[in-house]
């Protein structure tokens, strides 16, 4: 069932849902770590608005439940992007 191992979200305003990367927390201001990692939430790109930097992922169940700034959009070519995220 779709959904059934993701966490929801919602991402720009739209539900969407993914599997979060809670990463480290000493990562670096351009989310991608210098002695750790940002953390992460890979979705289906085609819930991926365009230009997603800069907006708004709230991440509404699980442990890493919380509010969060993309930092980069990484599509991965077989149809899922990653969101490398900052701690609003």
């Amino acid at each position: 069932k779709a959904g059934e191992f993701a966490e929801s979200a919602t991402l720009d305003g739209q539900t969407v849902h993914g599997l979060v990367d809670p990463g480290f927390n000493d990562a670096s201001l351009d989310g991608w770590g210098g002695g750790g990692s940002s953390p992460r939430f890979t979705l289906p790109s085609s819930q991926v608005p365009a230009n997603a930097e800069g907006k708004t992922l709230v991440i509404t169940s699980g442990a890493a439940a919380g509010t969060y700034r993309v930092a980069n959009a990484m599509p991965d070519a077989t149809g899922l992007t990653t969101l490398h995220l900052l701690i609003d």
